[in-house]
């Protein structure tokens, strides 16, 4: 039966509603092969549709609020700090609990001051918090966001009072404070070096929250808050900017405001800075450009508001949009010195980035809550990475099969289906791990049911696809259709589960199942009852090898403002919804994996979420949205992943082809080839798209996406290694080139290439019809490079001409063709030599190269190391080991390896770790390939910890600088060395 749209739908949601449900209520099925003459004329009339509908799909900007819509962001635009009378100033900085606190006052409210304080951890972070003193209605804090309890983590620094100023200092930190009767400043100084300028232009505006009603009745009350009526009785702000400051619309939407305007905002200084990364999500480059001034694109400040955007744009007027997620954090970095600023507020928030002399000028503002600023700075940008996952917390360990190829697409449509899917992935050798279903697969789509007519045994088809060592996730949406015959429904609404409208009942909105309700996942109890719905007597044909998909999560709402929630809903607590609208993702995967949790105790979850926060990437995985079959948005998946690793979002990818449209055969392949190495990878797409397995192209191209996904594979062991760095110390596995070369200036505006962990530089191919591409070879100091082999098996001598033949006029003046740093070269980069990759020297990467379906019929597997020697012959590199699926490896119960080459000798050693049960035997070392090796060795030999050893067959290549050593066959569960006798 059809879903009709309620007339109330605007915009794109409306198409999407539609879109979704035309070609299942016309009774349409793609046909295998050809077409009968019975339904030709029904084809037609789908293809009309779904032209009509991709033509009406497009991004429509009018759907979401501007500035100019937003009545809090007019007035803290037009706030420009010369009003002396909104001047805050600092009273009595004093000692307090292991940190400074002062009182600020301004004249407009003498008699409502604020606190400020500043803390200082032992990391290097300094926290400024300002809030109200004392307030009938006290303003929301963000919860659950930091990791622990950070208090613990404080250190009580040195204060001094002098000449007007506060100085608080702590080890190479110094926080100074402008006190009364200058206007509050604060600066903070690392090493001798100033990073941030606190309301240097004196944009700190803090609208106190107030009771409407005693504000209309009792004059007196208004001069105490610095307000005043005119003439016509109007309440006004010292802007003058009036309009919308007790209720404003968009798109027939009201919101009541029962708190009247309560926005805070102030700005900061980046000194010395020259560019600024951050503030995902966000379909632009990596480098923020200017929202005012000079080089601004468009004249509208980054917003940071988790929104349902439908087929986004890439262009750099579109910045401003905000996307599905945020992390209000901002970067900078410069040689010597990296920086970042944390803004933890969950509310809307807007950032305005402008130059100034030698700095970026930036301004924070946002609709709600409090000033609650963390400044971070570091010598390099690892080190501020390192202090951001110290207070939001690491990516969460996955399971080892989500590092693999999953294969999703709205929808694969029945039992058959999948197992026809699966079946050929296996009939064409192409490996793959994981196969999800989307939202046509329940009943209704009433999320945790099974559609029996198309799914009569879904445990058996799990079970199936288990055998094979395959994995299913299904889609769970929060929106849960109103319907009491709809137990997940019923029992929520029984218990007062949902989100409430602003009178006090259960709110109501539009989505994929019609009428709907939200739970509200704030409230510890609700997020309880969530996790219970995970046991397999309440999800009626899950089993263990079912994982989530949490989407639409923003939340989307079809007939609400901007395609979500009212403002003034109200959560737990009689929390406002625009206190908190960006954690509701966040809270929601929480519970989710609670429930996974409950399902499979003592084992990984896995759950894939369209909407995050800060601390998102304890819970979730993230992909980048409703992206397009289109050149630009594969040039854009780039910048776009590596804003939300600088974010701490680590786990992330875009859909491979692109979700909307067709794309053509090289963009598909393309696409493949650079999805292969970033850190979550999956192919999906619309319900309206033709089908694109890999199979339906033929031979060449299915060739050519099969050798880019067995590249994926090969490097999961590199890829794995990382992700254990990221879960322990919180390092990105995707970085910008400037994180691991912060002294090449080159890189710092670079968003087209990226290093995959600190040895693998990655430059995918974004355009048509290319044959070569021009490479920037970072360099720091003295950096080598050689090309990484995607995927090709070693066949001995063959090998080396594999390998050096992609370079266009190089010669060898190195070592072989190995590649001098801080330089661009030229590589063949033909659609079927694949996208260049590099190999970093210095480094030693793990692969597993043999041909497998899953990563689970790869356990046993053998390992190769490539060990890329640098200008002094040496070579460094890890190799991490656990079972791969449970929670052992946090209480030790995994091998961390260390792998060494200097001095003629490859050396293994563990380095962490107590160890695991394999399942199998342990899987040994088939293949040590050393890159730059300048002589040819006497002799190689093994030796094993236990006192044995022998001599290892090789074969070495003068001209390539290049050797092999085969079969050492050793267990890579205990230590070893290899000696290269002269």
């Amino acid at each position: 039966r059809m879903l009709v749209p309620s007339a109330s739908f605007t915009g794109p949601a409306r198409i999407k509603a539609l879109g979704s449900t035309t070609s299942v209520a016309m009774g349409l099925r793609r046909p295998r092969s050809g077409l009968r003459p019975s339904i030709v004329p029904c084809f037609v009339a789908f293809a009309t549709i779904s032209s009509l509908l991709s033509l009406s799909m497009a991004f429509k900007e009018e759907e979401f609020r501007y500035c100019k819509d937003s009545s809090f962001c007019r007035r803290q635009r037009k706030f420009d700090g010369q009003d002396d009378r909104a001047t805050y100033k600092l009273h009595n900085a004093h000692l307090e609990d292991n940190g400074v606190v002062a009182e600020m006052k301004n004249a407009l409210n003498p008699n409502q001051p604020l606190k400020l304080r500043a803390t200082i951890y032992k990391s290097g972070i300094f926290r400024i918090e300002i809030d109200e003193a004392s307030s009938a209605k006290p303003r929301y804090r963000v919860k659950d966001v930091l990791v622990g309890d950070i208090s613990q983590h404080s250190v009580k620094g040195d204060l001094s009072l002098e000449e007007g100023v506060a100085k608080y200092r702590s080890g190479d930190h110094e926080l100074t404070l402008q006190l009364d009767p200058l206007p509050f400043l604060a600066r903070l100084t690392y090493k001798g070096e100033v990073l941030f300028v606190m309301n240097s232009r004196n944009l700190m505006k803090w609208e106190v929250r107030r009771d409407k009603v005693s504000l209309f009745h009792l004059d007196g009350i208004l001069s105490y808050f610095g307000l005043r009526k005119s003439s016509e009785g109007a309440m006004e702000d010292i802007t003058g900017e009036n309009d919308g400051l007790w209720e404003e619309s968009f798109k027939g939407h009201s919101d009541s405001k029962p708190n009247g305007p309560e926005s805070i905002g102030v700005d900061f200084d980046f000194m010395g800075a020259k560019h600024v990364y951050g503030l995902p999500e966000r379909g632009s480059r990596l480098m923020l450009g200017n929202t005012r001034g000079e080089g601004a694109a468009r004249d509208e400040p980054y917003r940071l508001y988790n929104l349902d955007v439908f087929e986004y744009e890439v262009t750099a007027d579109r910045a401003h949009q905000p996307l599905y997620g945020a992390v209000p954090i901002l970067y900078s970095h410069r040689p010597n010195f990296s920086s970042a600023l944390f803004w933890l507020n969950a509310a809307e928030t807007m950032v305005d980035v402008e130059d100034g002399p030698d700095m970026k000028r930036t301004h924070w503002f946002s609709e709600s809550g409090v000033i609650d600023v963390f400044l971070l700075s570091s010598d390099t940008p690892k080190g501020v990475q390192m202090q951001f996952a110290s207070l939001v917390g690491t990516q969460f360990m996955p399971p080892m099969f989500s590092l693999g190829y999953h294969q999703c697409r709205w929808n694969y449509k029945d039992d058959a289906d999948v197992r026809m899917v699966d079946s050929k992935f296996d009939e064409y050798d192409i490996p793959y791990d994981v196969l999800w279903l989307d939202i046509e697969h329940t009943v209704g789509k009433r999320y945790l049911t099974w559609d029996k007519h198309l799914f009569p045994d879904p445990e058996g088809l799990q079970h199936d696809l288990a055998s094979r060592g395959r994995k299913m996730v299904t889609i769970i949406d929060p929106h849960l259709k109103v319907d009491m015959g709809y137990s997940v429904y019923a029992e929520a609404k029984r218990l007062g589960f949902f989100c409430k409208n602003k009178d006090g009942g259960d709110f109501e909105g539009h989505c994929w199942p019609g009428t709907s309700s939200w739970l509200d996942y704030l409230n510890p109890e609700v997020r309880d009852y969530w996790a219970s719905r995970f046991l397999p007597a309440n999800y009626v044909g899950s089993t263990e090898h079912l994982y989530t998909w949490n989407d639409m999560n923003e939340p989307s709402v079809f007939n609400g403002p901007e395609i979500t929630m009212p403002k003034d809903l109200l959560h737990y607590g009689n929390v406002e919804h625009r206190d908190v609208h960006n954690l509701y993702g966040f809270y929601m995967t929480m519970a989710t994996v609670a429930g996974h949790k409950l399902l499979r105790p003592g084992r990984r979850p896995f759950i894939l979420s369209r909407a995050f926060f800060a601390g998102s990437q304890r819970y979730a995985a993230v992909w980048t949205g409703d992206n397009g079959a289109r050149w630009d948005h594969l040039a854009s998946a780039t910048p776009m992943l590596l804003q939300l690793s600088l974010g701490g979002i680590h786990f992330c990818g875009a859909d491979v082809g692109g979700f909307f449209g067709n794309p053509e055969p090289e963009l598909l392949v393309r696409w493949y080839q650079a999805a292969a190495y970033t850190p979550f990878f999956r192919g999906h797409a619309h319900i309206d798209t033709q089908r694109r397995e890999p199979w339906l192209f033929g031979d060449v191209v299915m060739g050519q996406i099969r050798a880019a996904i067995r590249a994926r594979y090969l490097v999961l062991p590199y890829l794995y290694t990382l992700f254990h760095m990221a879960h322990t110390q919180g390092l990105p596995i995707m970085r910008p080139l400037w994180m691991e070369f912060p002294g090449d200036e080159v890189t710092i505006a670079m968003d087209d290439e990226f290093m995959l962990g600190e040895a693998l530089l990655v430059k995918p191919v974004v355009s048509a019809n290319t044959r070569s591409s021009n490479v920037y070879l970072p360099s720091d100091k003295d950096d080598i490079w050689y090309p990484f082999r995607n995927g090709q098996t070693p066949k001995e001598q063959g090998v080396f001409t594999s390998l050096w033949s992609r370079f266009r006029g190089q010669t060898g003046s190195l070592r072989g063709q190995a590649q001098a740093g801080g330089k661009t070269i030229s590589v063949d980069s033909g659609v079927e030599q694949g996208i260049p990759v590099f190999q970093r020297g210095g480094t030693i990467i793990p692969t597993r190269e043999r041909a497998r379906r899953s990563t689970s019929a790869m356990r046993a597997d053998p390992f190769t190391l490539h060990v890329a020697l640098n200008v002094r012959e040496e070579a460094s590199g890890s190799l991490y080991l656990d079972d791969g699926d449970t929670d052992e490896h946090t209480a030790g119960g995994f091998f961390l390896f260390g792998l060494k080459f200097q001095s003629n000798q490859l050396e293994y050693r563990q380095t962490e770790g107590s160890g695991f049960k394999f399942s199998h035997p342990p899987p040994a070392l088939e293949r040590v390939i050393v890159y730059g090796i300048t002589k040819q060795p006497a002799r190689v030999t093994l030796k094993r910890k236990n006192g044995g050893g022998s001599e290892l067959e090789f074969i070495y290549d003068k001209e390539s600088a290049m050797l092999i050593v085969r079969k050492p066959n050793v267990p890579m569960n205990e230590e070893w060395s290899i000696s290269f006798a002269k």
